[in-house]
């Protein structure tokens, strides 16, 4: 039991990373391709928040492997900046429709700003609560 609440954090972070990389592919994807095959720019922020997510997914199980030690509060304020840029990927670094009511603004926008915000969030609470353990343990 000690185990399992030890890596709490790290289960956390893996949790939100999947729900981000698996989300913008399954549950709040960006637009559809046009008839004619070609995509609008919301396709490509749907992929970058994905690479991004899968970056994070594997931070996520480097915290969830190394437990509570340097390396795992490393990972988890390595996961900080990864989640702020994934937060403003959509519509801030790559552009979205020009609708504001498409899909790529009223679904996956919000939903990788939650998400990335909690990420940011989790791995914060973990590394101070790694780093506090260690100053206790001194």
């Amino acid at each position: 039991m000690n185990k399992i609440k030890s890596r709490i954090g790290g289960i956390i972070l893996l949790i939100l990373s999947i729900m981000l990389t698996a989300g913008t592919k399954l549950i709040f994807p960006a637009c559809a391709a046009h008839d004619d095959g070609s995509f609008m720019n919301c396709h490509w922020a749907e992929q970058a928040v994905f690479g991004a997510g899968l970056a994070l997914t594997a931070i996520s199980l480097i915290v969830l492997v190394s437990g509570k030690g340097k390396a795992a509060s490393g990972a988890s304020l390595a996961l900080i900046p990864i989640a702020a840029i994934t937060a403003v990927m959509p519509d801030i670094l790559i552009p979205l429709c020009k609708m504001p009511m498409m899909r790529c603004h009223t679904a996956m926008r919000p939903a990788v700003i939650v998400i990335s915000c909690l990420i940011a969030a989790a791995a914060l609470v973990n590394a101070v609560m790694i780093l506090r353990k260690k100053e206790e343990n001194k």
